[in-house]
């Protein structure tokens, strides 16, 4: 009898979009140290713009991993196993960043320094790539209310059309000027939609995307991804060109929460879902392996970016399109092993 089942094209995502949220953070060094005027500075803010497509990608595919048809859902699962974990792991690795913050200003454990640090750890918003772990949390929670209802696609599109259109279109839009924009802004304005929508909306609709794959035919995804690349190309050039007009770098594509991102994100996630989607659970291969790493990078990677910058190794230079893809190897690299042996060295001490 087989055992459980793994979605095999999930280790593929996971490592492409770990890649990507690694790759935020490396060229957001570079747009801040370079001139808003300089072909490095335009470089890094593309990267930035494809970069953000990660974040909205790992949405996704805990959303169709915790709304799949038949998954077991109890209070106990979703408490101790979901929410608990991921506000277990934001408050550790924000005291961790606390304490790496007061190591690297020279100050002593002292008393005060212990107070203050115990404040922030209460008070602090935390590292600036930690609030994805209290946001997943939260929708975990969510995941009892809703999972029998999005089993069926209508009920999915009831809340997908509202978010896409209210959360990413529109604000989208707004970026532009066009007749009676004001009017419509003062008129959306009005219902406060932020509170109803959010990354709810990709959670849901990876669930979609992965539960009604088959119904993807090629002349779709063929659309979806020439859809997905010209939204990229357009995002970068407009984000380029607004950055240099106001003198500051312009970030609104460099955010899930644009209509731009919806449309990459989701002709990736489409196109990793090609091929032979499940095999069984104790065929993990090496990407299974490497896929199990990506937590682990995702929290440790800012920190190896900040020690390479102390130690005065982080220089992107003038050549850009090659400094910053070999910044990201080399940090997630370097993550990826301590991560690796981090994880045997306490195995071993388990024993």
């Amino acid at each position: 009898m087989r055992g459980a089942m793994r979605v095999r094209s999930f280790d593929y995502m996971r490592i492409f979009a770990c890649i990507l949220v690694v790759l935020v953070h490396v060229s957001a060094q570079g747009i801040s140290a370079s001139a808003v005027d300089g072909s490095v500075f335009a470089f890094c803010q593309c990267c930035n713009t494809l970069a953000f497509s990660g974040v909205s990608i790992f949405v996704m595919m805990s959303g169709a991993l915790a709304l799949r048809p038949g998954k077991e859902i109890s209070v106990r699962n979703i408490v101790v196993k979901r929410f608990l974990f991921f506000m277990g792991l934001y408050f550790l690795w924000k005291g961790i960043y606390l304490f790496f913050d007061l190591l690297r200003a020279g100050q002593g454990i002292s008393g005060g320094a212990v107070k203050q640090l115990v404040l922030d750890l209460i008070g602090g918003r935390g590292f600036y790539h930690l609030w994805y772990l209290p946001m997943i949390a939260f929708l975990s929670l969510l995941v009892p209310l809703i999972h029998d209802g999005v089993q069926k696609k209508e009920v999915c599109l009831l809340y997908l059309v509202p978010f896409i259109m209210l959360a990413l279109l529109f604000p989208t839009m707004f970026y532009f000027e066009f007749p009676f924009k004001y009017l419509l802004m003062d008129f959306l304005g009005q219902f406060e939609t932020e509170y109803f929508l959010g990354y709810l909306g990709y959670f849901i609709l990876g669930h979609v995307l992965f539960q009604w794959r088959e119904q993807w035919t090629k002349e779709k995804k063929i659309l979806l991804s020439a859809a997905g690349v010209a939204a990229l190309v357009f995002g970068c050039v407009f984000g380029v060109l607004r950055s240099r007009a106001d003198g500051i770098f312009f970030n609104g594509f460099s955010s899930p929460l644009s209509f731009t991102n919806l449309l990459t994100s989701s002709a990736i996630y489409i196109l990793f879902l090609q091929g032979k989607t499940k095999a069984p659970e104790e065929e993990k291969g090496a990407a299974g392996t490497l896929a199990a790493l990506t937590l682990g990078i995702y929290l440790l990677h800012p920190m190896v970016i900040e020690i390479l910058k102390d130690a005065g190794l982080f220089l992107l230079g003038d050549a850009a399109f090659l400094t910053i893809p070999l910044y990201v190897v080399m940090v997630t690299v370097v993550s990826a092993l301590i991560v690796f042996f981090g994880r045997k060295l306490l195995s071993l001490l388990k024993k």
